[in-house]
C-alpha cells in the first residue's frame, strides 16, 4: 500500500548567480514495510530527499502526497503533528543531549504528545529493552560507545510508534561491525513492519536492504529491487 508519493520535486538553494539545484524532478512512490537504501555520493541530493520525504524541508516545487493528502494542504501546526506521528529520524553522530541521560534523550519526542507519563516511562523502558541498551537508561551519552549512542538514537526514533523511520548514514560514524549491528536493527524494525528509508554511500549497506534508489547530481539514476520475485 502506498504511503508517499513526491512528483516532479525540484529543491532551489540561494538565489540569482548562487542559485544551486538539488534535486532536479524527482518522482518516488514508498510503499508501506519497504526497507530502502537511497544511495549516492556527497551531494548527489540524497539527504535533501530525505529531509523532504521527513517533511523537514520543503521542495521549490513539485507535489507530495503524504499518506493520500498533499503536504501543501497542512497547517504548520498540523504539519508538526504529522512528522511527529509519522516519522522517525536517526543521523550519523547521533544527536543525542549531552547532559540528558539516556531517559531523557528517548523521552524527547513524547514531550510533543498528549497522554499519561506512566504510559510513556513504560513506552521509553519497553524501547530500550528492545534495543538492549536497559541497563543504560540513566547513563550520559558520553558514557556510552557509538554503537550504543545509535541504539539510544533509533529507541528515540521509535518511541512515537512512528510509520516511517527515516536514517541518514546511520553507520557513518561507526566501525564496520558496530555498523553492521545497527544495520540488522533496521533490519528487524523492517521485518517487524516498519517502513525504513536508508540514505547511505555505503554499497554493502544499500545491497541488504530490499530496494536500491541510487542518485547522481540531484536525479534518481536507478530505482531497482533486490528482491527475488518467485514465479
Amino acid at each position: 500500500m502506498e504511503i508517499l508519493r513526491l512528483e516532479n520535486i525540484h529543491k532551489v538553494y540561494g538565489k540569482g548567480n548562487l542559485q544551486m539545484e538539488a534535486l532536479k524532478g524527482v518522482n518516488l512512490v514508498v510503499n508501506e514495510g519497504e526497507l530502502i537504501a537511497i544511495i549516492g555520493v556527497s551531494g548527489s541530493g540524497k539527504s535533501t530527499l530525505l529531509n523532504i520525504i521527513g517533511t523537514l524541508d520543503k521542495a521549490s516545487t513539485g507535489k507530495y502526497i503524504l499518506e493520500g493528502k498533499e503536504t501543501e494542504k497542512y497547517s504548520e501546526k498540523e504539519m508538526a503533528k504529522l512528522r511527529n506521528k509519522t516519522f522517525g529520524f536517526v543521523v550519523q553522530h547521533f544527536a543525542l543531549i549531552k547532559g540528558f541521560s539516556v531517559y531523557d534523550n528517548v523521552e524527547i519526542p513524547l514531550a510533543y504528545s498528549k497522554g499519561n507519563k506512566k504510559k510513556y516511562e513504560e513506552r521509553v523502558k519497553t524501547m530500550l529493552t528492545k534495543l538492549g541498551i536497559r541497563d543504560k537508561i540513566d547513563s550520559k551519552p558520553n558514557q556510552l560507545s557509538g554503537g550504543q549512542c545509535q541504539r539510544v538514537a533509533i529507541a528515540r526514533a521509535l518511541v512515537n510508534d512512528a510509520k516511517i523511520l527515516l536514517a541518514d548514514e546511520p553507520t557513518g560514524a561507526l566501525d564496520k561491525q558496530t555498523g553492521q549491528e545497527v544495520l540488522d536493527i533496521f533490519k528487524k524494525l523492517n521485518e517487524e513492519g516498519k517502513t525504513v528509508i536508508i540514505v547511505t554511500h555505503d554499497e554493502k549497506i544499500a545491497n541488504q536492504c530490499n530496494r536500491v534508489i541510487r542518485m547522481e547530481d540531484g536525479k534518481i539514476v536507478e530505482d531497482k529491487s533486490l528482491i527475488e520475485v518467485v514465479q
